[in-house]
């Protein structure tokens, strides 16, 4: 079981040094991906093939996690002896429901369509007369994830307690969700990805949260994202804008000084910082955040870096044996 850091930050910018977030997991040669970032699909490629993409689920519709969705799904369809071995499937949530009303959202069908029938209906409209291309919709199948009935959100109760359940099944893995707390962002979602080698959780973007806690339980290793509060805010300027943005990052990410918490509290084997935050280069304090969540998780934590590679047992190996190849290095 393998898992591929194809972007490890966060926010809707362009960066020089890190890719939007982005994580494959790939179990006996097939891959599922977890949210689309800006920049990850070149890293995608550089491991992986179209043929082997089962799955992308997306923890929410924030735009630094859709980036490029649009070029997985349309690449893997028109390039010739590059393209899917069976239709994929693609799962994010429903539209935004607590506290967005008179304003538009969608859903991941409603996203995938437009896409498909909108943004690239010229690409798709002439790739099937001029080079004889299949309907994309035969191959690149959208479902919206249901919340366990009686999950109701509200803007004072925003994070539901749920218990995992699951989205995703085939022969080699299971996925389950839980509901985790992205402000406005419901349903926002974190994943597990459990295999015969092992468990891996994606937690999305989250303030901490009991779900995802219940969710990782056990597992073997956790990326869980994190960020660098004061110096992200340090580089806004004052002004009304400033007043939204800080509510939201204080209230719907989780900071260095909780993330050891949650996976202490989840009895995990290992914790993977991504989707950092700050994202410019040089603009977050890894050394206080590596301190941060090591002050209260005994485990190994890692900041992961593009393109690093963890490797949850393989064949002749337990499950939890966790191993690196590592593109960037922290202690």
């Amino acid at each position: 079981m393998t898992v591929h850091a194809l972007g490890t930050g966060g926010g809707p910018i362009v960066s020089s040094s890190r890719a939007g977030t982005s994580t494959a997991v790939t179990v006996d040669g097939a891959t599922y991906v977890i949210d689309a970032g800006m920049g990850s699909i070149r890293n995608y490629r550089s491991h992986s093939s179209w043929a082997a993409l089962r799955a992308v689920l997306l923890t929410h519709h924030h735009s630094d996690h859709l980036y490029d969705l649009g070029a997985y799904l349309v690449t893997g369809w028109e390039v010739p002896g590059e393209s899917f071995s069976r239709p994929v499937r693609v799962l994010g949530p429903g539209p935004a429901s607590v506290g967005t009303e008179g304003r538009t959202t969608s859903a991941t069908t409603e996203i995938v369509e437009a896409l498909l029938g909108t943004v690239f209906a010229s690409d798709v409209a002439v790739r099937r007369e001029d080079e004889r291309r299949g309907d994309p919709r035969a191959w690149i199948l959208a479902e919206d994830i249901a919340v366990p009935g009686g999950a109701g959100a509200d803007e004072a109760t925003r994070h539901p307690e749920t218990e995992p359940f699951e989205v995703y099944r085939d022969e080699l893995v299971s996925i389950t969700a839980a509901l985790v707390d992205h402000r406005l962002c419901y349903p926002a979602f974190a994943f597990r990805v459990d295999s015969r080698y092992g468990s891996v959780v994606v937690s999305g973007d989250t303030a901490p949260s009991p779900n995802l806690v219940r969710l990782a339980r056990g597992a073997d290793l956790l990326l869980h994202e994190v960020i660098d509060l004061d110096s992200i805010l340090a580089t806004f300027p004052d002004g009304p804008a400033r007043a939204g943005i800080e509510v939201h990052l204080r209230e719907s990410h989780t900071p260095y000084s909780d993330v050891g918490k949650v996976a202490a509290g989840a009895g995990v084997g290992e914790l993977v910082l991504h989707h950092i935050v700050p994202n410019t280069p040089g603009a977050a304090d890894l050394a206080a955040i590596l301190a941060g969540a090591r002050a209260d998780f005994a485990g190994p934590v890692r900041i992961a870096e593009d393109n690093d590679v963890f490797r949850v047992g393989t064949q002749g190996e337990a499950a939890g044996v966790v191993r690196h190849e590592l593109a960037g290095s922290n202690a």
